[in-house]
């Protein structure tokens, strides 16, 4: 910010030092800029931004040499970033002056604006062709030196007071305002040299920025969100003003050459504003903490592989390719690594095992009861997040979690049967919610929301088989029990206990989940028809083909077996036969293969139609057909047979 050696003035000055100071107000203004008849704030940045453009494109059109008389040339490449750092301090303290123009933090990001305004268009002048009076270059040196210690004294107030107003503020910047105003007056006018004064004041009001920005870093620990937006600002003013102090103030201070061109290192007060404005909007919060690490450690990374190249190249004599190459491979394995676990110290919150995260949201979701289940969810997120205050949120309308407060809240809609849950403060209010937060909790709704469906499902499922327990104990079993009580006939008794413990045998079978293929089922019916044709002084003669392994529909089950045993049983009471034959296959269908089942017996016969009520034959039959089967019942002098198809 020097006047570029002027001989009319004593060469003015760097403009400055300039530390990067966040300001913040408590909170943004709602509707700022729209009431009591002022000017909407588009409106108001228009203005303002046109009034900031004007000067500075003047200036770049004298840049090329217009008004000077002689012919059109090159503007000085210095002359550019002196334009440019003018022009983003401008625009962006215009754009906050018309968002936040009541607000006391972005009054004074504003002025700072205008001072970093000023003292870039003072710098620029000097770097114009054409010779200019005495009065113009006092002016300009009077603006670049002014400007870059307004800008510090600004910077001071600033963090002093934002994010969180610090102990001592007061006499704090009533100290700056009179001690680094004197000195700036008694440089530029007293017998000094200008532009050393002038960095040396910049020197230290960045030292002093740089202070009071750790102070509000240690000062706002219990507030999550003042805190992330002081860690944002303390980092962008320690890149910005540290990069300018140590290429430009501090050399020049000490009456050494600077590392760049001041006017290149205007461009780091860019870093500042931009830091500073995102701040002031408090755009997204949550994240700030975060980016200034990521912001961090990406300059680290850079400043490692300077300083490793350097030492190599003075302490190893090597040539620079060699040096850089292996400073890259060093950089690479120790400060990577360390990068990777100071991230986890500093940003990353303790990782939960993953194992032990599914078993518990397992365990939401397999609680006996609504509440139980609501009482275990809330458990779950507390353990998962740690946060101050858990509550219900009613019905915010809301299909996803999202951060709501500036990452002080999280709001979690329940899965189905839960309700919504807002969680505050997390970490005991060491944090704040991120992004990767409201995503965790989404997998942990969607988990809870897949395991809770498969457990509807489970416990239809087992109402089902439960129902059908039931009604298979009813109707066989209670049955043939009730009948076999009531039957005058020993014989009988026996036969319908058989019936019943094979009723049984199937009802358990089925419970304990056994799927049992058509042949295994078959050849148990074939067991336990022998035995009742045994008894009774029949002989079997059993003809079965070979069948399928795979289980056949349960409705194809009962309604064989019921079949067999009515038929078995009208065979013993009433043909006076002494042979029974049975045959099972497979027959072609049109629907596809049935299963085939064929019962003759070489008795009398009867006469009449096949009864149509009651429990025998013609109840099977309307059973078999509305399964979609057939049986057919043919009788005479030689006999009778039953054929039946069941579907499989």
């Amino acid at each position: 910010m020097t006047l570029h050696g002027r001989p009319m003035i004593p060469q003015a000055a760097s403009a400055g030092s300039h530390a990067v100071g966040v300001a913040r107000s408590a909170r943004p203004a709602e509707g700022a800029g729209t009431g009591g008849g002022r000017l909407p704030p588009v409106s108001v940045f228009a203005i303002l931004a046109t009034a900031l453009l004007v000067p500075v494109g003047l200036v770049a059109l004298l840049g090329f040499g217009l008004g000077s008389g002689g012919p059109l040339t090159t503007p000085a490449i210095r002359l550019w970033p002196c334009l440019v750092t003018a022009m983003v301090a401008g625009l962006l303290s215009a754009w906050i002056w018309a968002l936040r123009p009541s607000e006391r933090a972005a009054m004074l990001f504003c002025a700072s604006g205008a001072a970093t305004y000023a003292f870039c268009l003072g710098a620029a002048l000097f770097l114009l062709p054409g010779p200019f009076g005495e009065t113009t270059l006092t002016v300009a040196a009077f603006l670049n030196v002014f400007g870059a210690s307004g800008f510090g004294i600004i910077m001071i107030a600033l963090f002093a007071l934002y994010p969180r107003r610090l102990p001592g503020a007061a006499g704090v910047i009533l100290v700056s305002i009179i001690f680094f105003g004197g000195w700036t007056v008694l440089g530029f006018f007293g017998p000094f040299d200008t532009s050393v004064q002038t960095h040396r004041v910049t020197l230290a009001e960045m030292a002093l920025i740089l202070v009071l920005a750790g102070a509000q870093v240690l000062a706002t620990r219990a507030d999550p969100v003042a805190h992330a937006i002081a860690v944002w600002l303390g980092t962008c003013v320690a890149i910005g003003a540290g990069a300018f102090i140590g290429l430009v103030a501090l050399p020049s201070a000490l009456l050494l050459p600077p590392l760049v061109d001041e006017e290149f290192g205007f461009l780091f007060f860019i870093i500042i504003y931009v830091a500073l404005a995102v701040a002031l909007l408090r755009y997204r919060v949550f994240g700030l903490g975060r980016w200034a690490f990521q912001l961090l450690f990406v300059v680290g990374a850079g400043l490692a592989v300077l300083v490793v190249d350097a030492a190599i190249v003075l302490l190893l004599s090597l040539d620079p390719a060699r040096a850089t190459g292996i400073a890259l491979l060093m950089v690479a394995l120790v400060y990577l690594p360390a990068r990777g676990w100071l991230w986890q110290r500093l940003v990353g919150s303790p990782r939960r095992d993953q194992a032990l995260l599914f078993r518990e949201v397992a365990g939401v979701a397999l609680e006996p009861t609504p509440q139980a289940r609501a009482a275990a969810w809330g458990e779950l997120l507390r353990e998962t997040f740690s946060p101050l205050e858990l509550s219900e949120a009613g019905a915010p309308g809301d299909t996803a979690p999202r951060v709501a407060a500036e990452g002080c809240a999280l709001l979690v809609p329940g899965p189905a049967g839960f309700p919504s849950l807002l969680l505050r403060d997390r970490d005991h209010g060491r944090r704040l919610f991120t992004p990767a937060d409201a995503a965790l909790a989404g997998e942990l709704v969607g988990l809870v929301t897949a395991l809770g469906e498969a457990r509807s499902a489970y416990d239809r499922g087992v109402a089902t088989e439960r129902a059908r327990i039931a009604q298979d104990i009813h109707d066989n079993i209670g049955a043939h029990l009730l009948t076999a009580l009531h039957a005058p006939a020993t014989a009988r008794k026996d036969e319908l206990i058989r019936e019943t413990i094979g009723d049984l045998r199937d009802v358990i079978r089925n419970a304990e989940g056994e799927a049992q293929g058509l042949d295994a089922l078959v050849g148990d019916l074939r067991a336990e028809t022998a035995d009742r044709l045994e008894l009774a002084g029949f002989a079997l003669s059993w003809n079965m083909a070979e069948l399928p392994e795979a289980p056949p529909p349960r409705d194809t089950v009962r309604a064989l077996r019921a079949v067999l045993r009515e038929a078995v049983s009208n065979a013993l009471r009433h043909s006076g036969g002494t042979t029974l034959q049975i045959a099972v296959g497979i027959a072609p269908a049109p629907s596809g293969p049935m299963l085939a089942l064929s019962i003759a017996d070489d008795g009398q016969g009867f006469d009449g139609e096949l009864p149509r009520s009651g429990r025998g034959l013609g109840n099977m039959q309307r059973r078999i057909e509305a399964l979609g089967g057939t049986l057919v019942v043919t009788t005479g002098t030689d006999g009778t047979r039953i054929a039946a198809t069941l579907p499989l």
